[in-house]
């Protein structure tokens, strides 16, 4: 499933050059603007910062760990959203989509993927 960002987000930044898939937006405007969608009632009044569901693989592929939620300084923030499970292969499948120029591991996975 694609990760959300919670209304706890107090917009440092340091989410976006994390981000492998370039999933992470600072307004939900600005994401919905470059054809990306965002969830319901994800970013709403543009103060917290967005994660597009269709661009986000959880890391899998690319890390250990969704890399979002590790260097957030706000625990909790960086979380599964429950709307859009997906399963290690769709994860993995569209990191290789997203990546094709990047080195993907399927050994990368986190004990929270849902499958």
């Amino acid at each position: 499933m694609a990760l959300l960002i919670t209304d706890e987000c107090i917009s440092c930044g340091a989410c976006l050059p994390e981000c492998p898939n370039e999933a992470i937006f600072e307004t939900r405007s600005d994401a919905e603007g470059k054809g990306n969608h965002v969830g319901d009632g994800q970013g709403v009044g543009d103060n917290i910062y967005v994660i597009t569901h269709d661009r986000c693989t959880e890391c899998v592929g690319h890390f250990d760990e969704p890399q979002c939620a590790a260097v957030c300084p706000v625990d909790n923030c960086c979380i599964a959203d429950p709307a859009y499970p997906e399963t290690t292969d769709v994860l993995l499948e569209k990191a290789k989509s997203l990546n094709p120029d990047k080195e993907i591991d399927p050994a990368k996975v986190w004990s929270g993927v849902r499958n």
